[in-house]
C-alpha cells in the first residue's frame, strides 16, 4: 500500500495538469462568418425610418437586396410569401433556432412546389452542412447566393470634396462580419429574429458627441487596416487610396419585435453583457464599406449632413433557415467559418 501511495500522488498531479490545460466548456472562441456583398443602389428612400415615403429620405447607398426601396416588404425582400410573424425564430438567450428556421424551410418548399410535403424527421441535406449553401428563392441580391444572405444595409451617401463616391470600385470590399466578439466567451446568441429592422447612429446629430457611438461602434479607417484605434473622422490619407466606414450594431434585444423600426429595442452590450430589459444576446453585425478616394482623403461629408451624422440600417431579410445555421454551427461553437 505504501508503494501505491507515491504512485497515485503522481496520478493525480498529472490528472491536475490534464485539466488545468483543458479550457473550460464556456471559454470557447470567438465563432464567426462574414459575407461578401456588393453595392447595389442609391436612392432617397429609407424604408426602416420613412416607410412608404419615396423620396423623402436623403441619399443612401444600399447593399445587399437589390430591390430595396421605400415600398418593400418582408415578402418583397425575401421573395417568399410568408407572414414575418410566422416566419421568425426568437432568439430567446441560449436557443438555438435551429428547428424553428428548419420548419420556415419546410414550408416554404410547400408553397413553391405546390405540394404538401409529410413533416421531416431531419433537416435536408442543404442543411447538413454549416458550409453547404441555401439559396435565395426568388429574392435578387448582390451578396454571394450561396450564403443565402438576401438581407439589405444601408449608410448615407459619401461624397469627397462635393462630389459623390460610392462603395464600390477596384480594390473595394463591401463585407458584413457577424460574430460574438463583444461578448463574454462562451455567450451563447439567438437567431436574429427574421424581420428585424435597426439603426445605429444618430442621424439628426449636429455633433460627434451628439452621436455617441462615434469612435466605438461606428468608426473610420484605411482599407489596409494601417490607422490604430477607431477614428471618429475619416484619415487624411491612406496609401491604398481607399478608406473605410465601419457600422455596428446593438446586438442585445429586449425581445419585442415591432416589424416597423426595433431600434429603441435594442441596446450595446455593457462589459460583455446583455443587462435587463435587453437580456437575449444576438450575433454582433458589422458593415465594412470601403470607398476610392485617393491618397489625399480630402474633405469627406455625407448626403445626411456633416461627418457628425454617420449612421447604418440594416434589415434583417435573410432567407432565415441560412441565417439560422450560420449562427448555430459557426458563432455558437466557436467555429471560424470565413467568408460566405
Amino acid at each position: 500500500m505504501r508503494r501505491l501511495v507515491p504512485v497515485l500522488l503522481s496520478v493525480a498531479l498529472m490528472l491536475g495538469v490534464v485539466l488545468a490545460a483543458v479550457p473550460a466548456a464556456h471559454a470557447k472562441p470567438n465563432g464567426r462568418f462574414l459575407v461578401q456583398c456588393g453595392y447595389s443602389h442609391s436612392r432617397h428612400d429609407d424604408p426602416i425610418v420613412r416607410p412608404r415615403q419615396p423620396g423623402r429620405s436623403h441619399l443612401h447607398d444600399f447593399v445587399g437586396n437589390t430591390t430595396t426601396n421605400a415600398f418593400s416588404t418582408y415578402a418583397s425582400m425575401t421573395g417568399a410569401p410568408r407572414s414575418p410573424r410566422s416566419a421568425s425564430t426568437p432568439a430567446r438567450s441560449g436557443a438555438a433556432g435551429g428547428a424553428g428556421a428548419f420548419e420556415v424551410y419546410r414550408l416554404f418548399l410547400q408553397a413553391v412546389q405546390g405540394a404538401f410535403a409529410s413533416p421531416a424527421s431531419a433537416p435536408p441535406a442543404a442543411l447538413a452542412s454549416p458550409l453547404a449553401a441555401v439559396g435565395p428563392p426568388g429574392a435578387a441580391t448582390r451578396c454571394r447566393v450561396s450564403s443565402g444572405d438576401t438581407a439589405s444595409y444601408w449608410t448615407p451617401a459619401v461624397l469627397r470634396n462635393g462630389v459623390r463616391v460610392k462603395p464600390a470600385g477596384p480594390r473595394t470590399r463591401q463585407q458584413i462580419y457577424y460574430d460574438r466578439s463583444n461578448l463574454r466567451p462562451g455567450t451563447r446568441v439567438g437567431v436574429i429574429p427574421a424581420d428585424l429592422r435597426v439603426k445605429a447612429g444618430v442621424s439628426t446629430a449636429r455633433t460627434l458627441g451628439q452621436n455617441p457611438e462615434v469612435g466605438h461602434e461606428i468608426y473610420w479607417g484605411c482599407s489596409d487596416n494601417s490607422t490604430r484605434g477607431k477614428p471618429k473622422v475619416p484619415p487624411a490619407h491612406c496609401r491604398t487610396g481607399i478608406i473605410s466606414l465601419h457600422v455596428g450594431f446593438p446586438n442585445c434585444w429586449d425581445g419585442v419585435l415591432t416589424h416597423v423600426d426595433d431600434t429603441a429595442h435594442l441596446a450595446y452590450p455593457k462589459q460583455g453583457r446583455c443587462l435587463a430589459p435587453f437580456t437575449r444576446p444576438l450575433p454582433r453585425v458589422i458593415l465594412r464599406w470601403e470607398y476610392r478616394v485617393g491618397r489625399n482623403t480630402g474633405l469627406i461629408t455625407l448626403s445626411s449632413g456633416s461627418l457628425a451624422t454617420v449612421h447604418g440600417d440594416f434589415w434583417n431579410t435573410w432567407q432565415q433557415p441560412a441565417l439560422a445555421r450560420l449562427v448555430n454551427r459557426c458563432i455558437n461553437v466557436g467555429r471560424d467559418c470565413g467568408k460566405r
